[in-house]
């Protein structure tokens, strides 16, 4: 079985790979595809460009063999709809996992095509902001409270590899102007 996991990943930090993680454990998947946006369709504007982003996500889960990851949406270059996304990874119409996190439960009935979305794919919930999950969701449990924007605006450590965290910390300080 498959299970995605989409998001901005704008920067990636220690809690995207907390639940990557805890999805490689509790699910029973041959792969998880990590698919970072070219602009989540909920935001203005990504700030790191898609091709980093992506970049910077190889280099964090390279040591695992069953994580992917995409650069589907971010080539298309526009806002993509999740239900988009998982059409294209779904195969003979079977139903795949689709990795959130528990902020995106009060706007997941406005997601496009969401009747369509709730037919082809288990929702896995991953706990966050101690937000109650409704029952017959899969619930990932890492509570993470980790915000990408903490980084963005603070330059706050993520947790990552040295290096890499060096390099995105550089990246962010050259490309974004912290939010007031």
């Amino acid at each position: 079985m498959l299970a995605l996991y989409g998001g901005s990943f704008d920067p990636p930090h220690v809690g995207h790979v907390r639940v990557a993680l805890k999805a490689l454990d509790v699910l029973d998947i041959d792969r998880l595809i990590i698919v970072p946006n070219f602009r989540n369709p909920f935001k203005a504007s990504a700030c790191a460009k898609g091709d980093v982003r992506v970049q910077w996500l190889k280099r964090i889960f390279e040591p695992y063999e069953k994580v992917e990851i995409s650069d589907f949406e971010v080539n298309l270059h526009r806002s993509v709809p999740t239900i988009e996304t998982v059409e294209h990874y779904a195969s003979d119409n079977k139903k795949l996992y689709l990795i959130i996190g528990a902020d995106n439960l009060a706007s997941l009935q406005q997601w496009h095509d969401y009747e369509k979305l709730a037919q082809k794919v288990i929702f896995v919930v991953a706990k966050r902001d101690n937000i109650a999950i409704p029952p017959g969701m899969i619930t990932l449990d890492v509570n993470e409270e980790s915000r990408s924007k903490h980084f963005r605006d603070r330059h706050c450590p993520l947790g990552l590899e040295e290096t890499l965290e060096k390099d995105i910390i550089t990246y962010y300080k050259e490309h974004h102007e912290p939010e007031n």
